[in-house]
């Protein structure tokens, strides 16, 4: 995340607006939260649930990644709910 943020990659700027234009999720009076969820299966079974992103706040920058694996909660949702409650913990959400 930190180098898609940085464009450490060397892409066009332009491409690198559009991906964050799709990473964002919302705007509230902390900061603004940008993020992907996604959900690994094997033979139609979740494996695992994933959650990547960053907060952009006023005077800070936050990235994060969840990774959650088997068991039957093993989903990117499951992961991006684990992640809203702990940025929640630390007023980012």
């Amino acid at each position: 995340m930190t180098g898609l943020y940085y464009n450490s990659f060397g892409f066009a700027p332009e491409n690198i607006r559009a991906v964050k234009d799709a990473l964002f999720l919302s705007a509230q009076e902390y900061g603004s939260l940008y993020g992907k969820a996604g959900t690994g299966c094997v033979e139609g079974q979740n494996v695992n649930g994933w959650f990547v992103g960053y907060v952009e706040t006023a005077d800070n920058l936050y990235f994060f990644a969840a990774n959650i694996i088997g068991g039957q909660d093993a989903a990117g949702s499951r992961a991006a709910e684990i992640t809203m409650s702990i940025l929640a913990g630390r007023n980012l959400r």
